[in-house]
């Protein structure tokens, strides 16, 4: 007689389960855990809800988060970190582990300035911008597999602006507009510090400023930052807003006479 019930599967052997691919392994964990994505340093970070953890994922999930976010599947929003789509905003930052704010609070020495308030929130927040423009150099090889027939000239060529998002060319823009607006003769140094997150030392170095400077001309660098944010008021000249005549130190101007006499 045929018997139709199931053998029993020796304890010894394994039965084979189907994996999930990595796309939706990566979404699920994201899902369950409210974490979020930051890029930073050519890495994506995973970031925990409460913002007090950061992890580096491998670089072989790099093609699954780009499947991701062409998909829609990952978005993301104004803080510049990548979220499911249709989330709540759980993840957030926290501002301690800025390795920015840690340089920046460094109990100065005698004679040297402290950071204000105004100027350490225009530093973060050009930070932020520079990590949401996707300009922060690669520090490891890249082993994302290539896309189509064609080679990865772009990544060289035009740093990969037809393949951003909205939300990176604007923080770019933003980025320009405030480095212009310190100026070149302080941008520099910015770029160094803020954006790089290098120590002033190194930063003395890369810039060509001579030692012990590089904290005086940021002290400037970051009050021009924070005016044109908004953080700190402007100043503006107390004098007259044009000049009418230049002359010598005897001259007189001549007052012409009245029509009609005094009189009239």
């Amino acid at each position: 007689m045929f018997d139709a019930s199931p053998t029993p599967v020796p304890a010894s052997v394994s039965v084979p389960t189907k994996s999930l691919p990595p796309e939706k392994t990566l979404l699920k964990r994201l899902r369950a855990n409210g974490a979020a994505l930051l890029m930073r340093n050519g890495r994506w970070h995973v970031l925990s809800p409460q913002g007090d953890g950061q992890r580096a994922l491998p670089l072989k999930s790099n093609p699954a988060i780009a499947a991701l976010v062409a998909t829609g599947a990952l978005v993301a929003g104004d803080d510049g970190l990548l979220r499911p789509h249709g989330d709540s905003l759980t993840a957030v930052r926290n501002l301690h582990e800025s390795p920015l704010l840690r340089l920046l609070k460094l109990n100065p020495q005698k004679g040297e300035a402290r950071f204000e308030d105004e100027q350490l929130r225009a530093a973060e927040r050009l930070r932020s911008d520079f990590e949401k423009a996707h300009l922060a150099p690669r520090v490891t090889a890249n082993y994302a597999p290539v896309e189509g027939t064609g080679s990865r000239h772009w990544q060289m060529s035009d740093n990969a602006v037809a393949r951003l998002t909205d939300t990176a060319l604007a923080a770019r823009h933003r980025l320009h507009e405030a480095l212009e607006a310190v100026g070149p003769e302080l941008s520099g140094l910015l770029m160094q510090v803020c954006c790089l997150t290098r120590g002033l030392e190194e930063a003395e170095r890369c810039v060509g400023l001579p030692r012990r400077t590089a904290r005086a001309v940021l002290v400037l660098g970051l009050t021009r930052l924070a005016r044109h944010y908004g953080l700190k008021p402007k100043l503006h000249h107390a004098g007259p807003t044009r000049i009418g005549h230049w002359a010598v130190a005897d001259y007189r101007p001549e007052i012409p006479a009245a029509v009609g006499g005094l009189g009239g």
